[in-house]
């Protein structure tokens, strides 16, 4: 089994390994089987160290540190209660928008809440009810602005009229509401996600956010520039065109908000086709909604598009260890809970799988596991249990060489690890092992 690891130029704390294995399907001959095929599976992990990047980077700014001190829950509540005195008297109606951003910067810094400023910038923007894409900026520039604004001359006022103008502007009784309990919230270490309610991931702006699925992190994004440009080669290599009746088929397990595969479909819809699994009900409906917010303005330019977003993404409520049609080892929706035939025969599998090792889990700050799913961040033991898993699957879920002449070529495996797995990885698929064994 040829194994080899490379850190590529820029890629801090990530690192990208690259097994070749040769597979071997066996089977009876039926529809659910084939006669023995070779295919080439290449895994290219990215290893992201959660001690290095926090789990709950969130995405607007380029980066962030989450460094936090964990207190009773006690002393946390006296403080918040403290804090929310504070906020009573110092943002009350009638403040102006550039003071109780001030004023409420100042507080989250008292109480080292993580990325204070970006805080009160998204949750300021909310509670004013401004635009989504432009609110953000609008809110920066007002906290950029140099006290005190009466003391700006003339010059200073034509070059930043407008953002004098949304300094000035003084808070309703509700905004001033609104607001007030979004910081009460923040200072309870609740993400601003969950807050917000969106967030922007790679190309989607304005993603819908629920607990308790996890917020989007941008070292998923490098992920989804690594998937894109493997489907990439492979259209190239095998001269897929739209409309030919040929289609990339990728599979996402694991979806949550479908920040992934939905990244994956909007890039190239006339050629991909996705399916994503999770084992909560929440996160296959947010799954789908998105979808069907960001990819129904393709579905009518897409030929033979009969289905709606569903011919292009679906997301489907089953587990990994259950996504088979292996008679005995699964197959059973997790939705009617009878057997289900599952078409397979993908291309390439994608994952940002639990994968934080049990004795990390405390290492996580507040905002992380407070709110965010434990199932969805810790991978057991080692970090591995769900991986071990989805490798384990991909004989079945992998479409095999020859099988279609057009499909020639090694099928991908991406996932996102921690930055322990590799070597672990690597042992445990070597040749002579137990699982090896199975390929």
């Amino acid at each position: 089994m040829p194994l080899s690891i490379h850190a590529p130029s820029g890629a801090a704390f990530c690192i990208y390994l690259d097994i070749c294995i040769q597979q071997a399907f066996m089977g009876t001959k039926n529809k659910h089987s084939t006669d023995i095929a070779h295919v080439f599976v290449s895994f290219f992990i990215i290893a992201v160290s959660p001690s290095h990047n926090d789990p709950n980077l969130f995405r607007r700014s380029n980066s962030l540190s989450r460094s936090c001190t964990l207190r009773s829950s006690t002393d946390a509540d006296d403080e918040v209660t403290n804090a929310k005195d504070f906020v009573s008297q110092e943002i009350p109606p009638g403040t102006t928008v550039y003071n109780a951003l001030r004023s409420s910067l100042q507080l989250l810094e008292e109480h080292s809440i993580p990325e204070p400023d970006e805080s009160v910038l998204h949750l300021l923007s909310h509670a004013l009810h401004l635009d989504w894409e432009n609110g953000y900026r609008q809110m920066r520039g007002v906290l950029m602005l140099p006290p005190p604004l009466e003391s700006h001359d003339n010059s200073i006022l034509l070059q930043n009229q407008p953002m004098l103008n949304l300094a000035r502007q003084t808070l309703t009784t509700e905004q001033v509401t609104t607001y007030r309990s979004h910081l009460e919230r923040r200072l309870r270490f609740e993400p601003i996600q969950y807050i917000v309610g969106q967030w922007d991931f790679h190309y989607l702006t304005g993603l819908k956010i629920r607990k308790p699925m996890l917020c989007p992190r941008p070292e998923t994004e490098e992920l989804v520039e690594l998937v894109l440009a493997d489907i990439d080669q492979l259209v190239k290599h095998q001269n897929i065109k739209p409309g030919d009746g040929r289609k990339v088929r990728v599979l996402d397990v694991g979806c949550g908000t479908g920040a992934i595969g939905i990244a994956i479909a909007s890039r190239c819809p006339e050629l991909v086709q996705v399916v994503a699994l999770d084992v909560l009900p929440e996160a296959v409906e947010l799954s789908n909604e998105n979808a069907c917010h960001f990819l129904s303005g393709f579905m009518e330019d897409i030929d033979g598009a009969k289905d709606g977003v569903g011919s292009l993404y679906q997301a489907i409520l089953c587990s990994a260890e259950d996504f088979t049609n292996n008679r005995t080892h699964g197959g059973v929706s997790a939705a009617t809970n009878i057997q289900q035939e599952y078409a397979m025969n993908f291309d390439i599998v994608v994952s940002n799988p639990p994968y934080i090792p049990m004795k990390d889990m405390r290492s996580l700050s507040k905002d992380v596991v407070g709110f965010e799913s434990r199932d969805a961040l810790c991978g057991g033991d080692d970090g591995l249990d769900v991986i071990r898993n989805i490798v384990h699957h991909l004989p079945e879920w992998l479409y095999p060489a020859g099988a279609d002449q057009w499909r020639e070529g090694q099928r991908h495996c991406w996932m996102e690890v921690d930055d322990s797995h590799p070597s672990m990885l690597a042992q445990w698929l070597a040749p002579g092992s137990k699982e090896s064994t199975r390929w």
